[in-house]
């Protein structure tokens, strides 16, 4: 099964530090990632580039200054350079999304975050209860909420996207009875592959 890219809202390269990671980025895609803001209680903060299509890449990092950055570099201070560590499908219905999944699905969470100029985005999202890294959680942006890919530093276009895993009919079960067209390949360990067309050329991570 190919990947229906058109479902995918954003995907997440984790690192230890978001400057080097900022850095990074910017060297492989010739695209310089802005700021986006922190998350509080969470520990991290991120920068966003616009994938085009409404979709963008989310740079997550610990954030020194949060309550919470001992759990965040639990989670990503062993990644020195960008790793893809998560994703998130969209949804414009997550309470009718998570009456279909039934027990499969997590709890319902708001979120929000202040951007750089002081706007607000406001967001709820919804996971599965299993752990399964491959998973992504689902996010249903509020109506007021401007896309962060319409705001984001363009240059990039996401063109590939695809899972592997040890147990690869287990985890598209689960990504169908949410809707999803994922490509799942077998693989010795959980992996995302995320690939780019950019100002610098082709960029896989």
């Amino acid at each position: 099964m190919s990947t229906d890219l058109s479902q995918i809202d954003h995907v997440i390269l984790g690192i230890d530090d978001l400057q080097k990671g900022i850095a990074e980025l910017e060297r492989a895609t010739g695209v310089r990632a802005e700021f986006g803001g922190a998350h509080p209680g969470r520990g991290t903060q991120n920068a966003l580039i616009s994938l085009g299509g409404h979709h963008y890449l989310e740079i997550l990092a610990p954030n020194p200054e949060d309550s919470g950055v001992a759990e965040a570099r639990k989670e990503l201070g062993g990644l020195a350079s960008l790793k893809p560590v998560g994703w998130a499908a969209r949804s414009e219905d997550l309470a009718a999304l998570k009456q279909r999944l039934g027990s499969q699905a997590g709890e319902l969470r708001p979120g929000a975050r202040n951007r750089p100029d002081g706007s607000r985005l406001a967001w709820k999202t919804l996971g599965f209860a299993t752990e399964n890294p491959l998973l992504p959680f689902f996010i249903e942006w509020d109506r007021d909420t401007q896309h962060p890919s319409t705001t984001s530093p363009s240059g990039c276009q996401l063109t590939g996207f695809s899972l592997e895993g040890p147990d690869p009919e287990a985890t598209r079960k689960t990504l169908r009875t949410a809707g999803l067209a994922i490509e799942v390949r077998e693989g010795k360990e959980p992996r995302i592959r995320i690939s780019l067309s950019c100002l610098k050329g082709d960029v896989e991570f």
